[in-house]
């Protein structure tokens, strides 16, 4: 019997889904198939690569991490900038402009000098490997040998500063956190208290270098101030000085409107000396005061001149502030506390500041009292000259207008950068860095490199990686039958039976017998049946030819136990072997020497026992063949000898030749009812299969079976079957299978190796 084609010629394809595209599930599926089927690669690439990588990094150079935290704002230019409230964050800009002074080679050059480094191991030269010398000796047979005694500059680092300093930069690293003025500095060295160490340096190097600079601006701004305060006190008195000289000169003690003196000289110059006699005696009075309480330790604060200062009135506020600052900080904290130390410090610059500030004052009252005893001892002499004066003209008054206001500006000017200078000599006191250690450089206690744990995980994974790459370029590479979804694709057929894969020596097919409930035998009694149920419709009794692309596939193997397995089920078997060529079931079970199939086909006679018992499995073996083999199958014998077996057995099953590049498989399908074509998991190529079956008659192709298939899903033996195979096992029930005489042409009994 045979199945219908399908209305494009072939035969129906039933591993085919009914759409074209692959849904997700059957990924998934194929996927966790690869996995099963290449676990074994997989692991060994991943554990490979995990111990190689375990062993390395056993190998490897311990590096430990020590960390300091600061916190960067700008420089204060004076004490009350320092304690105000409204001082601004320090921007992006600042931030990183201090970190790229922290990785600056002067800085890095300035801590390899403090810490001694060019003395520590770690931050010397390390031996070259030997692949850096074998490309250095290559550079230079084909470059010419360079000198590398380059002169350096004078004062300059060495060579063992430089490399000490390179070393630094490659261990060190510096980052901000995130959006504020925090700055992390880390340092990595091969021992934890070198790592501390370093890191500690690198920090106090840094507000050092801070501190060193602030000084010298504040110095350099004082300097600048002082001197441009001189000058100007200069240019004042000499200005005065040509006020009064020209005044004397031209006789004009008052703002004349350019008339004649002579009535109103002597007047205004007693009421001019008036008035700088009470300016001398109140300026002489201050500043006799101030003195007394000086030389007496009073409390010079209480003058009126040095209250009106506002640079004091400033100061003695922050110098409050600082006061009530100390307070709590001494009650919430301890001595040691570096904001209390800090506070206390700059309590101590503003006291000196304000002292410097009150000693000027008093100076500059006594600069105030020398000027107005030469003012009026000026006037007094102008006084005893005025008699003499007669007039004064318009344009002298002019003039002297005009040196009066070059005069007053000039004094403006000069008062204004007095100010600045007590500012000046306050800021060039009152110096700090801006840089606060939040969290101090501790010892390590772990190594953070080499991470053992991430690296052998990361390797395993990369050996699986690897291991799954492997795998699907093996699959890629590979042209042999690897799915039934290949099979049925390729050949457009059904695949009838998977047969599982047996281990290596196992009795075929006497496991059949042995072993009924194991996989291989339930999968040989899966496909009997749905070949027997489609046997011929006559009630004769079917043939089914099984054969194979090349030898070594598994043909006579899966024959003999489908035969046996038949006969097991209490059916009469003829198992014929029809490969006349190699006659491998013939010598499986030593039937080298008996009459067969070849003789047969010769003329010989055949006949089948008169009474057969239910369940008899008879064997015919290849005979001796004296003709072209070809030839011997195109004998109207066979036909003849097939159609008396049809009418003796219940079923008759051909273990054929392979079809590839001959045509006794091509003559033995004529005269079969079914064809099954074996191929092999993984070793049947697939093009070769094609080939092969296509020179098979395709309605009489029943299907494929798949011979040494893996522990799969797909053969449905799976946990199911188990449960079965233990309960029955639980039974203990013993099969065994009887032997049956095969009888000779010649009607003669066969010795009892021919029995099966």
């Amino acid at each position: 019997m045979t199945q219908s084609p399908d209305r494009n010629g072939g035969r129906p394809r039933y591993g085919a889904p009914a759409n074209s595209e692959v849904s997700l599930s059957e990924v998934f599926r194929q996927a966790l198939r690869f996995l099963r089927r290449h676990l074994w690669l997989i692991l060994l690439f991943g554990f490979s690569f995990a111990v190689l990588t375990l062993v390395a990094t056993q190998r490897m150079e311990r590096l430990y991490k020590s960390t300091v935290q600061l916190m960067i704002d700008p420089v204060a230019s004076s004490p009350i900038e320092a304690e105000s409230a409204g001082v601004v964050t320090a921007d992006t800009a600042y931030v990183d402009g201090q970190i790229l002074l922290i990785e600056a080679d002067d800085t890095l050059l300035n801590v390899v000098a403090r810490g001694n480094l060019t003395e520590i191991a770690f931050f010397q030269a390390q031996p070259v490997n030997i692949v850096l010398r074998s490309i250095s000796a290559a550079k230079t047979m084909i470059l010419g040998s360079a000198s590398d005694d380059r002169s350096r500059p004078a004062g300059g680092p060495s060579r063992a500063e430089i490399v000490a300093k390179n070393t630094l930069a490659k261990a060190m690293s510096v980052e901000r956190e995130g959006d504020t003025n925090v700055i992390t500095i880390s340092v990595r060295a091969n021992s934890p208290g070198l790592s501390q160490r370093t890191a500690a340096l690198v920090a106090e190097t840094f507000v050092d270098i801070r501190l060193a600079m602030r000084r010298q601006d504040a110095a350099a701004f004082s300097d600048w101030i002082a001197g441009r305060a001189e000058e100007l006190r200069q240019q004042v008195g000499d200005a005065e000085a040509s006020v009064t000289d020209y005044r004397i000169a031209n006789g004009l003690l008052n703002d004349g409107d350019g008339t004649s003196l002579t009535a109103q000289l002597l007047t205004e110059i007693n009421a001019e000396l008036i008035r700088a006699r009470a300016d001398l005696a109140q300026k002489t009075a201050a500043l006799d005061r101030a003195r007394v309480v000086l030389e007496e330790g009073g409390d010079i604060l209480s003058l009126p001149e040095v209250q009106l200062s506002p640079i004091v009135n400033e100061l003695r506020n922050q110098m409050l502030l600082l006061e009530l600052r100390e307070r709590d900080l001494s009650t919430s904290s301890t001595q040691s506390n570096p904001r209390l130390v800090q506070v206390r410090q700059q309590y101590d610059a503003m006291r000196d500041q304000l002292d410097a500030e009150v000693a000027r004052i008093v100076a500059t009252l006594a600069n105030e009292v020398q000027t107005l005893e030469s003012r009026t001892a000026l006037l007094g002499e102008a006084l005893s000259q005025a008699g003499g004066q007669t007039q004064a003209e318009s344009q002298v008054a002019v003039g002297l207008r005009q040196l009066e206001r070059v005069a007053e500006a000039l004094r403006q000017h000069y008062q204004r950068y007095l100010d600045n200078a007590g500012l000046a000599a306050e800021l060039n006191s009152f110096t700090t860095s801006g840089v606060q250690v939040m969290t101090s450089a501790t010892v390590p206690i772990e190594p953070f490199y080499p991470t053992v744990k991430v690296f052998v995980i990361m390797s395993f994974l990369l050996g699986s990686g690897i291991g799954v790459i492997v795998g699907l370029s093996r699959e890629a590479l590979d042209g042999t039958f690897r799915s039934v979804q290949q099979i049925e694709d390729l050949l457009d057929t059904r695949v009838r039976a998977q047969i599982p894969k047996l281990k290596s020596g196992a009795d075929i097919p006497g496991i059949v017998a042995i072993e009924p409930f194991s996989p291989f035998s339930e999968t040989i009694s899966a496909l009997r049946y749905m070949l027997f149920s489609a046997g011929s419709e006559d009630g004769r009794a079917p043939v089914f030819l099984l054969t194979s692309n090349a030898a070594g596939e598994g043909k006579t193997s899966i024959a003999s136990s489908l035969a046996l397995s038949a006969s097991l089920a209490g059916q009469n078997v003829l198992l014929i072997d029809g490969d006349l060529r190699r006659a491998g079931l013939t010598v499986k079970y030593g039937f080298e020497d008996d009459i067969g199939l070849a003789d047969i086909l010769s003329g010989g006679p055949w006949q089948a026992p008169d009474i057969m018992e239910k369940g008899t499995l008879d064997i015919l073996p290849a005979g001796t063949l004296s003709n072209m083999t070809h030839n011997a199958l195109e004998s109207p014998n066979l036909p003849r000898f097939l159609d008396l077996a049809r009418k003796s057995y219940d079923l008759v099953v051909i273990d054929g030749p392979p079809v590839a590049h001959i045509a006794d498989c091509t003559i033995l399908s004529r005269h079969s009812d079914q064809l099954l074509f074996v191929v092999r998991w993984g070793v049947t190529l697939r093009d070769q299969a094609l080939r092969g079956f296509r020179r098979l008659p395709k309605s009489k192709i029943s299907g494929v079976v798949m011979n040494g298939c893996t522990a799969d899903d797909e053969i449905g033996l799976g946990s199911t079957y188990k449960l079965y195979s233990r309960a029955m096992r639980a039974r203990d029930k013993l099969i065994s299978l009887q032997a049956h005489r095969l009888p000779d042409p010649r009607g003669e009994a066969v010795s009892e190796k021919r029995r099966a």
